[in-house]
């Protein structure tokens, strides 16, 4: 273990020192790093194949640091080796590679993150779960700010600041669970359920956790982040690390414990049924495809949210709930990292002898997002639908709504389809390294879900193949594909109002984000008016007699006018979208008697 988590961070090190070299030695020291890198993640992979009960303990290091790997860690171990392998020969192979191995930023990065993201899954205490989360976390804003254009800097922002709220959110966590004696993460939920704050301790965790998954209303970054940083970034930011935030719920939430039916349990199933359908309607209004995806995985999260609700309302069932979230974790991280991996390579080997071969690549990683029969997808839903039997909300049965969640899904990848099919398409080139590792992640995809559910979660269940089961998969995608084709023959006989554009005006995206920019430029707009006005008045009553009080009104004008001018420019940072939330959360579970 000590292997899988060190070989990247010495290849990124050696990235960074090597520009201690002269300019013709970093230069060759870096493109060798950058070819070399996937072979880091091998080693991580081999653990989760060949030693199933690993463990490494170092009690010299912080207050006794263990590592272990449990079922939920081999499966997504497994899944964030093959995405960060793909995203990292994709990067050696990029034909800018030149600048790419030059500079080796985007790989060394990449590797940072992976040794975090590993590092999560396999933490067995607190203080390792929190520093290996961090070190995600943060890095992965040298993944966003790649670029370095005004949208990535724009984006990096916001993520920050709300990666740091998550943090501060996730360690006051941390710490209380701690001191209520669950330093090791196994006996972390006993620990938050018997101590004397177990409501502050979930307010926390959920609120911290939920920015990396993309909860909403926390989910802001996603929409931003993807379009902004490469695709390859993309991939693991979306199959990979949002996962994160879903295994810190299923760690440390005492699921299972207790008496189950808890106000914050309500709380988290409403947002994310609202995530889950209300992405959708955003989503199809986008005309980025890396957008569309964006809004895409926050729906997905929003399906694989509601099984940690329903393991904490109804604890006979966390055991099957938190199996099933973990296996359409793999199956989503998978097909989900396909389809931004692909991007690239459509515009790349999408026409000429590859075109075929792309086109039903990406088209079966659309349809294991779906859920369509046959695919990992189809199986992820199916033992989710089993696993929430008996929720309901607002008197419509749980196991009822999930469905609908792979209408939304096939008309997001109907409209993903749609606005990749028109993009540009580079001059056919020969298969490489981008091809190649795109098609191993895409064959991943077909395998892996499968075999992962059942030999490592076999608490998930099995996939029943009868004919209830494979049309329950089948129907939903038809009526997505009738929906699609009702909406785009409205739009061809421009039935639609004027003011729904599916160009990224009608909902930009951000969506929250970009109102809380409209919120705040208006508040300062109608309070330096007011101010001017003030002025005008004061002026007026001196009547221009005094020199002084003329030149202090034009200075104060002319301060205004700046005011103005920069506030036109302001771009909003999540702050009041991540207060008014912690607000409303910690209201609700209070008014609920859920802090104690």
């Amino acid at each position: 273990m000590a292997v899988g988590l060190a070989a990247p961070v010495v290849l990124a090190a050696i990235i960074a020192l090597a520009g201690l070299l002269s300019p013709q030695g970093a230069l060759r020291l870096r493109r060798g790093a950058t070819v070399l890198s996937p072979v880091t993640v091998v080693p991580a992979a081999a653990l989760t194949l060949l030693s199933p009960d690993a463990e490494w303990q170092a009690p010299w290091l912080l207050f006794g640091t263990v590592f272990s790997l449990d079922p939920a860690a081999r499966a997504l171990t497994l899944i964030a080796a093959l995405l960060y392998g793909g995203a990292l020969v994709a990067v050696g192979w990029l034909k800018t590679k030149d600048a790419e191995r030059g500079s080796g930023a985007l790989s060394g990065f990449l590797l940072v993150c992976f040794t975090g993201n590993i590092g999560t899954y396999w933490a067995a205490d607190v203080v390792s779960f929190y520093l290996t989360f961090a070190v995600m976390s943060f890095s992965a804003a040298g993944l966003v700010i790649h670029y370095r254009h005004q949208r990535a800097r724009r984006a990096t922002r916001i993520y920050l600041v709300m990666s740091v709220f998550s943090e501060t959110a996730i360690l006051a966590g941390l710490l209380l669970t701690a001191g209520a004696g669950g330093y090791l993460v196994a006996e972390a939920p006993a620990a938050v359920a018997s101590s004397d704050h177990t409501g502050l301790i979930v307010v926390l965790l959920l609120i911290g956790f939920g920015v990396k998954a993309g909860t909403v209303p926390l989910h802001v970054w996603l929409p931003l982040a993807h379009p902004a940083a490469p695709p390859a970034a993309s991939a693991v930011l979306s199959g990979a690390m949002v996962k994160a935030g879903l295994v810190g719920w299923i760690r440390f939430l005492p699921l299972g414990q207790g008496p189950g039916d808890v106000p914050a349990g309500h709380v988290l199933l409403a947002l994310a049924l609202l995530g889950a359908f209300a992405a959708v309607v955003i989503g199809v209004l986008q005309q980025d495809p890396k957008v569309v995806l964006a809004y895409s995985t926050i729906s997905q999260m929003g399906f694989m949210t509601c099984l940690v609700a329903v393991a904490m309302l109804n604890p006979s069932a966390a055991g099957a709930a938190s199996a099933a979230a973990v296996l359409y974790a793999v199956h989503h991280g998978l097909a989900k990292g396909a389809l931004f991996l692909g991007v690239p390579v459509v515009k790349h080997y999408g026409s000429g002898r590859t075109g075929v071969l792309v086109t039903v690549g990406m088209v079966g990683a659309a349809l294991a997002v779906a859920g369509a029969p046959l695919t990992s997808g189809a199986y992820g839903k199916y033992v989710s639908k089993e696993a929430v039997e008996g929720i309901s909300v607002m008197g419509l049965g749980l196991a009822e709504l999930l469905p609908l969640v792979a209408v939304g899904s096939t008309l997001l990848l109907m409209r993903f389809g749609w606005v990749i099919s028109r993009a540009d398409r580079a001059a056919p080139r020969p298969p490489d390294g981008e091809l190649l590792s795109w098609l191993a992640v895409c064959a991943a995809g077909v395998t892996v879900p499968w075999a992962a559910g059942l030999w490592w979660l076999p608490a998930a269940g099995e996939f029943s193949w009868t004919a209830t089961a494979l049309w329950d998969a089948s129907w939903p995608i038809l009526l997505g594909l009738a929906a699609g084709a009702v909406a785009w023959w409205a739009a061809r006989r421009r039935l639609a109002p004027a003011w729904l554009r599916a160009d990224g005006t009608t909902v930009q995206p951000g969506d929250l984000v970009v109102a809380e920019e409209s919120l705040l430029t208006g508040a300062w707009k109608r309070t330096s008016r007011g101010v001017e006005l003030a002025h005008r008045g004061s002026a007026a009553v001196l009547q221009g007699g005094a020199a002084a009080a003329r030149g202090a009104a034009a200075r104060s004008r002319r301060g205004i006018a700046r005011a103005e001018s920069t506030v036109d420019s302001w771009e909003g940072s999540g702050v009041v979208i991540l207060v008014l939330t912690a607000t409303a959360v910690v209201a609700v579970v209070v008014w609920g008697g859920g802090v104690r």
